[in-house]
């Protein structure tokens, strides 16, 4: 579920509030949770329920969605290429979180094998490698701003992904070389668009669909508008490669309810997903629910469509804490068999809730339920050591007091429900691993142990499945929690899981079972992980769960990723990511390759980008030589390649049968016919030398523009021209004709001539200019749209230096501090924080001058050792009565101007409207030390030396009468003109990529040298990315070239950045530019 984001402050520390108690009694203290929030520092603002609801629908409760209509994807270019989201820039949602169900009060029998010894040390898995710090401290560039980090990761088949709340990374699953990341969640969901890209609500879950080689990739977005409340953002990626394309999907669950805890599991006819529904405020439990997604087509990239049925429930109770099952194993299930849920049962416990879930698909979709109750096996409520909130569970050793014990997550079956079919689909042996947190064995104070529990299924699609094995692994008093388990292809059982009591600091730990083993045992404990700090004031969140996953490949390596503290504090979670096997199990039968080469049927040039497909649904794409590479078990398949998003209309062959070997390749290459695809080739480049010459465009200003194309299609691209037009107001196009160079197959080229434009005296700076190029070439017409920033990197504006004093204006109430800082993509008004009190403020007023909304940063810096201050913006004016009324943003920290400071906010202001700046103090009666500010993000209002002059008009030609004739004289030869001196810049390669540690790039730049021009050129570049720099040799240059080498540090984020080159020499002074790419991958 989404978690509270708390810091130390989010709680009276404990200690500091006995001794206050003692001074004012009578006062009743209310500690709140606040939900998503993030920042240094928070407040309480509600009120933290110990207990639980009633298990009853709400009486408008609907039930499940039944809109079964198709969701259309969008297919992202590799994410490789896009820019992440640094975790730090991701967008805020604040939302209740839901009050958990009230767990089972009734005993519903024994609670079967208690394991209260270890085991041989033989029985359990040995580790592979050291292992590596996951996305948490430790991770570079990753800091966590929220509790608890909802550990989930997977391993693939070359990769291994972790995703952490609201931030994934990428790594190489044999050496833990970070590959992308970390990210923002939302970074995944750009190219989507609405609310999967302006959302990163986190509560994720990364799957590995061993049936394709496809990775899936899952969040949910709650907080919708009206209608639009809980939706699922889905990417399905195109291939094995969890850095390249992914289809993308907006899944909505439900219009009005939350929809909350979703958990998917891989299955041959669906992606199935579990989730407890919740009423919009979280506090009324009303289903347990299952959705399924169309598989077939999401691996496909087609538009696809979702089931969904709610769970039967336990008598009243309403089942929760339930799993779909996950398959591992390379052999399926058998064709058709129904799908398993398993969870603990409501009403008992020690019982297990089991439901089979049949769907179909076609016309007319349906779904159906079968459920029954296991009434041999199950878990109970492990104790809550210190149950002042209903979470502080967990002992930790000292400095940690009882109030920042740990939530042990009770009452859950944790993820996964991992699912092998060890025989084959005409004769399966089926089995199915979970496992839980449960009661230990007698002790005081009573401890958690942690259940596990094999089912087995005989391939029945109806049929309830038998308890094999179980036990309740508690050799100790120590509290164990957070489980995760999964079985190799031997049968051998691993399960990882979190310990700590008063005397051993929470870490991470690990036991397993040979396939052999007597049954309901587990061998001896292995310390993954041991922990190196407590947790203090946290809100006594821990983990939510851990991930135990197989290796896809080799079936034998299992990972397992869970959280741990390095030292002592709050929010300075780190988790590890470590490999473990049993030293018995010998890799699964090597996997055999279908490779090849994409080529042009025009050209014979390779092509990259080329999806190809097995019909099993494994893929992957050409590269930069035109090769693709796909591993696959061995077998025989028939391979298809095709690339719609570039104009490849059809492949020779249509199709090839591959039959790859153990350990062997088969080879199929294919030959692509199609269309050009001309597509914009980064910013245009501005040449503004008979302007301001600022790099920028002002108003009454004549500006030359070269616009760069790149042929992303399929065929070469020939006989291009184009013409440039405008429909933005005060902006005139005065040359807007030019030709393109042919362009092959990923091929680039800018226009022979400028372009060139004019802005008038009253164009409204900021405003972005709207440029359309129309091109002609041969065989077709397309018209690509470009956009143009004008006037940006205005001065700053200044707060002066302040103070707030008893007789400025004052209010009686103020914005609550939730810890988060407002961005440009806007934050929810926090809200009042209702008590009374007079506080006094001071308003600052600015104007957005610009023709387009703009992002404006207000830092505020504070004196230390005054009162607390705050601050916040408002569009047009602010009413002290109304703290919501024109909200735009507020810096969230608490401690400004007493403990921080300083403090930086941002947000939006609509086009050409005055906003205020707000600074206030928190508390009643009270003064401030002194303050200053600047506001960052204005416009250059600069105007230039006018617009472009206008064209000499061809004079009209005027009737000559007939001379009479006379005798030729013989012709005086017309010398031919000397052209002016002048010079032309051009840029090979186009395009270096450099490596994503760091590297050199090499660019010649050509000096076309034209009417004797022989000066000295200047060379200089700019729109490098931070981290880059780039030098020439020689410069200035004399000759016909000169040598751009561009270093880019480690610090350079993957992505593809467009620069520009300018030259400038002679007299008088002449200025040329020329643009290219540096990528960093």
């Amino acid at each position: 579920m989404k978690k509270k984001t708390f810091t130390q402050s989010a709680y009276f520390n404990p200690r500091a509030l006995l001794g206050f108690a003692l001074c004012l009694l009578g006062v009743t203290f209310t500690i709140v949770a606040l939900s998503g929030l993030t920042g240094r520092s928070v407040e309480a603002q509600g009120t933290l329920q110990n207990g639980s609801v009633a298990n009853a629908g709400a009486p408008d409760y609907a039930g499940p969605p039944t809109d079964r209509r198709h969701v259309k994807p969008i297919r992202s270019r590799p994410l490789r290429d896009m820019k992440a989201i640094h975790p730090s820039k991701a967008p805020g949602h604040d939302h209740p979180e839901p009050i958990r169900p009230q767990p089972p009060t009734e005993n519903g029998g024994p609670a079967g094998p208690m394991q209260t010894t270890l085991g041989p040390v033989y029985s359990a898995p040995t580790a592979v490698g050291s292992g590596w710090d996951g996305v948490g401290v430790g991770l570079a560039g990753f800091a966590p701003s929220s509790n608890p980090p909802d550990v989930n990761g997977r391993v693939g088949a070359t990769q291994y992904v972790q995703w952490n709340n609201t931030s994934f990374a990428i790594f190489d699953k044999d050496t833990g070389a970070l590959q992308y990341g970390p990210a923002a969640g939302n970074t995944l969901f750009q190219p989507l668009g609405g609310l999967c890209a302006s959302h990163n609500d986190g509560d994720p879950v990364v799957s590995y669909d061993i049936l394709a080689g496809r990775w899936v990739l899952s969040q949910f977005l709650v907080g919708g508008p009206s209608g639009s409340y809980s939706h699922q953002c889905v990417a399905v990626s195109e291939t094995s490669d969890a850095t390249g394309a992914y289809y993308l999907y907006d899944f909505l669950t439900d219009g009005t309810n939350f929809v909350d805890y979703p958990h998917t599991g891989v299955w041959p006819d669906g992606y199935y997903m579990t989730t407890h529904v919740f009423n919009a405020a979280g506090t009324s439990y009303l289903a347990g629910r299952v959705y399924v997604f169309e598989r077939e087509k999401m691996i496909a990239g087609l538009p696809a469509r979702q089931l969904s049925s709610d769970l039967a429930k336990d008598g009243g109770a309403i089942q929760y804490g339930f799993l779909p099952a996950d398959l591992d194993s390379l052999t399926p299930p058998p064709a058709g068999e129904a799908a398993f849920i398993l969870g603990p049962n409501g009403q008992f416990t020690n019982r297990t809730d089991s439901t089979r879930v049949k769907v179909t698909w076609g016309t007319t979709p349906t779904i159906a339920l079968t459920s029954a109750v296991i009434s041999t096996v199950g878990i109970s409520t492990p104790p809550c050591v210190s149950n002042t909130n209903g979470r502080d569970c967990v002992p930790q050793p000292s400095p940690a007091i009882a109030t920042d014990y740990l939530d042990n997550i009770s009452d859950h079956y944790m993820y996964r429900l991992a699912y092998r079919n060890n025989g084959t689909q005409a004769a399966p042996q089926e089995s199915l691993l979970a496992s839980g947190p449960t009661a230990g064995s007698t002790s005081v104070p009573g401890h958690g142990a942690v259940k596990w529990m094999e089912f087995r299924n005989a391939g029945s699609s109806t049929a309830t499945p038998s308890l094999y094995q179980s036990g309740t692994f508690d050799p100790d008093t120590d509290y164990r929690f957070m489980p995760s388990i999964a079985m190799d292809k031997d049968r051998n059982i691993a399960l990882g899981y979190s310990k700590s009591s008063t005397s051993t600091k929470p870490g991470i730990y690990m036991t397993g079972r040979l396939g052999t083993d007597a049954l309901n045992t587990m061998g001896a404990e292995t310390t993954v992980t041991a922990g190196g700090g407590v947790q203090l004031a946290a809100g006594n969140r821990w983990g939510d769960y851990s991930a135990m996953t197989l290796d896809p490949i080799d079936q034998c390596t299992f990972y397992y990723t869970n959280e741990y503290l390095k030292t002592d504090g709050s929010f300075n979670w780190s988790t590890r990511i470590a490999k473990y096997r049993f030293p018995s199990c010998t890799d699964a039968q090597a996997w055999g390759t279908v490779s090849g080469t994409i080529t042009s049927s025009e050209t014979g040039a390779p092509i990259s980008g080329v999806t190809v497909t097995l019909n099993n649904g494994y893929a992957a794409a050409s590269n930069a030589s035109g090769v693709y590479s796909i591993s696959v078990p061995a077998g025989s398949y028939t391979a298809t390649a095709a690339d719609a998003d570039r104009n490849c209309t059809s492949a020779s062959p249509a199709s090839a049968s591959v039959s790859p070997g153990s350990g062997g390749t088969a080879t199929a290459n294919f030959i692509m016919t199609g269309a050009s695809k001309l597509e914009p080739n980064g910013p245009v480049a501005i040449d503004d030398s008979l302007g301001n010459n600022n790099g920028k465009v002002n108003k009454a200003e004549c500006v030359k523009l070269n616009m760069p194309v790149k042929n992303n299609g399929c065929a070469k691209a020939t006989a291009i021209s184009a013409t440039l037009t405008t429909t933005t107001a005060g902006v005139t196009v005065v040359d807007g004709s030019a030709t393109y160079p042919d362009m092959l197959i990923d091929g680039s080229g800018t226009n022979a001539t400028p372009y060139k434009i004019s802005t008038s005296s009253s164009f409204v700076c900021g405003t972005d200019i709207a440029l359309s190029l129309n091109l002609t070439y041969t065989g077709g017409t397309k018209s690509l749209v470009f956009t143009v920033p004008t006037c940006g990197g205005g001065a700053n504006q200044t707060i002066p230096a302040s103070s707030i004093a008893l007789t400025d204006p004052s209010q009686t109430d103020r914005l609550g501090r939730d810890g988060v800082a407002s961005t440009c993509s806007g934050k929810g008004c926090p809200g009042g924080i209702g008590t009374a009190g007079v506080r006094n403020y001071k308003t600052f007023t600015f104007n957005n001058t610009s023709g387009a909304a703009r992002c404006y940063t207000v830092k505020i810096d504070a004196a230390l050792g005054g009162s607390d201050i705050q601050s916040a913006a408002y569009q047009g004016s602010y009413d002290p009565a109304a703290l919501c009324t024109n909200y735009l943003g507020d810096s969230g920290v608490v401690g400004l101007g007493n403990t921080v400071g300083s403090a930086t906010y941002s947000f939006t202001v609509a086009p050409q409207s005055n906003f205020v700046v707000v600074v206030n103090t928190s508390g009643g009666s009270t003064t401030s030390s002194q303050f200053s500010g600047t506001v960052s993000g204005f416009v250059d209002n600069t105007a230039g030396p006018g617009a472009c002059a206008a064209p000499t008009p061809t004079p009209t030609p005027t009737a000559t009468p007939t001379p009479t004739a006379t005798p030729t004289p013989t012709a005086t030869p017309t010398p031919t003109p000397t052209p002016a001196p002048d010079f032309a810049l051009s840029i090979s390669p186009s395009s270096v990529t450099v490596p994503a540690n760091g590297g050199t790039a090499t660019y010649t730049v050509a000096i076309t040298r034209t009417g004797g021009f022989s000066s000295p050129v200047t060379m200089s570049v700019s729109g490098l990315p931070a981290g880059a720099t780039g030098a020439f040799a020689p410069n200035p240059a004399t000759g016909s070239s000169t040598t751009l080498t561009v270093t880019a540090a480690k610090s350079v984020a993957r992505g593809t950045y467009p620069f520009t080159v300018t030259g400038t020499g002679g007299s008088p002074t002449i200025t040329h530019t020329a643009t290219a790419t540096l990528k960093s991958k």
